[in-house]
């Protein structure tokens, strides 16, 4: 008796631990951040911008390459000692250092090392623009999963109230009290209700499908989440022109325009450098050796001659540009348009980001009024529903008033809800646009 009694124990500790435990919404932010391929293909390409500027930075270095040769003659050929013919078998070998190393060109190199800069650091600005997209999206999904759970409750409580007044007309229908006309109407309003039920069930069940995608979750797994969401503090900007300053200054996605703008006006720069002389310097040392199998005594052994082959060579080699088929001025005239179609695409983003971020200031105040007012509402209208219920009971009003009652009730409710969770959302983005990170 005392094992089954441990063993039950264990069992039932063991469910507990396996119970999943509702996720927040940050948790779901974290999950679908940690799990999004389109923020894994940006780290990737950042990884390739970081690659890219280390080979840029390299390319400023000298070249430098070594070789190695060797050859093996059969029957008539060149003695390299006498420059005669001969007919015998020769091996030769040769070593050789050398190295290149640009002077000037035009600062191409220079810039392109500050362009492959700009490029990392503004691949590390739209990586954090597609973590934020992300947490957004699955800010968004997470709220309707919230609101159609709330849906539910909300139209499954108005389907008991209708069915608790069905019971009732019914039963005043069979002491005399009430017509058939009432009772087919009340009937009526509890198949409404029925099937505004179902349609709100499909609704939770569609938004935790597009929760699991938002969240690259799999589809055929459980999730469970945290619906009893409170309203949260109010934002820390403290006006709407604030928020804007704050936001134009240090908004991702306006920083990210301004990097491809600077890397733009570097490629131009790079462009014009292809007009300007080029001056490289090259540098070299090799020997080599060389025996005649028929006659060994007549060549010095390998270290000798190794020494005595030396040579080397310092090289100044000064390019200008005269005439390259005009690949140089179509370089330089797509640099330019590049460069301004990027400052047109700043400011565009600029005007967009600025329009964002005034609508969810003023939405954030709008839906906080909405909800004192649909607070009021929900009170006001749950009277007048009590009252009117009250009424038909007693035969002093029809059915089709109460029907009215309770679908006025019913919206009030819906839309007190909805004020709440948008209210919180445009609060997040608010914190957002001032600098708060969205996943907490």
């Amino acid at each position: 008796m005392k094992r089954l009694l441990i063993l039950f124990a264990v069992s039932n500790f063991l469910t507990l631990v396996c119970v999943a435990q509702p996720l927040t919404i940050d948790d779901c932010m974290r999950y679908a951040v940690e799990n999004s391929v389109s923020v894994g293909q940006k780290q990737l390409a950042h990884d390739d911008s970081k690659t890219n500027y280390s080979e840029a930075v390299a390319s400023l270095f000298p070249a430098v390459n070594g070789s190695v040769g060797g050859a093996m003659n059969f029957g008539r050929g060149i003695d390299p000692a006498t420059n005669a013919y001969t007919s015998v078998t020769t091996f030769n070998n040769a070593y050789g250092i050398s190295g290149s190393m640009p002077l000037f060109d035009g600062l191409q190199g220079i810039n392109t090392v500050r362009a492959m800069k700009v490029a990392r650091e503004r691949g590390a600005v739209e990586t954090e623009i597609a973590r934020d997209e992300v947490a957004m999206q699955t800010l968004s999904a997470y709220m309707d999963v919230v609101y159609y759970t709330e849906a539910v409750k909300i139209a499954r409580e108005q389907l008991e109230a209708s069915r608790r007044t069905l019971e009732l007309v019914r039963r005043q229908f069979d002491l005399g009290t009430k017509s058939a006309a009432d009772v087919a109407e009340i009937e009526s309003q509890e198949a409404n209700y029925d099937y505004l039920l179902t349609t709100e069930e499909n609704n939770l069940a569609l938004a935790y499908i597009k929760l699991r995608e938002v969240m690259n979750y799999p589809q055929g797994e459980q999730l469970v989440i945290e619906t009893n969401i409170n309203l949260e503090a109010l934002p820390s900007a403290s006006s709407e022109q604030a928020l804007l300053d704050y936001a134009l200054a240090n908004n991702p996605r306006i920083a990210a325009s301004r990097f491809a703008t600077e890397q733009s006006r570097l490629n131009l720069a790079k462009a014009k450098g292809a007009y300007s002389p080029s001056l490289y310097l090259y540098g070299g040392y090799n020997t080599s050796y060389f025996i005649d199998f028929d006659n060994k005594a007549a060549y010095d052994p390998f270290g000798t001659q190794f020494r005595n082959n030396r040579g080397g060579y310092v090289q100044l080699s000064l390019s200008i540009p005269i005439f390259n088929g005009l690949s140089a001025r179509s370089s330089k005239r797509g640099a330019a348009n590049a460069y301004r179609s990027a400052q047109l695409e700043q400011v565009a983003i600029e005007r967009a980001v600025e329009s964002e971020v005034s609508q969810t200031w003023q939405q954030m105040q709008g839906f906080g009024k909405q909800y004192v007012q649909g607070q009021k509402k929900v009170s006001a209208a749950q009277l007048a529903y009590d009252g009117a219920e009250r009424k038909f009971e007693n035969g002093l009003i029809s059915a089709l008033d109460l029907q009215t009652a309770a679908n006025t009730l019913l919206q009030a409710k819906s839309d007190k809800l909805r004020a709440r969770l948008q209210y919180i959302v445009k609060s997040r983005m608010v914190d957002y646009y001032n600098g708060q990170p969205l996943i907490r």
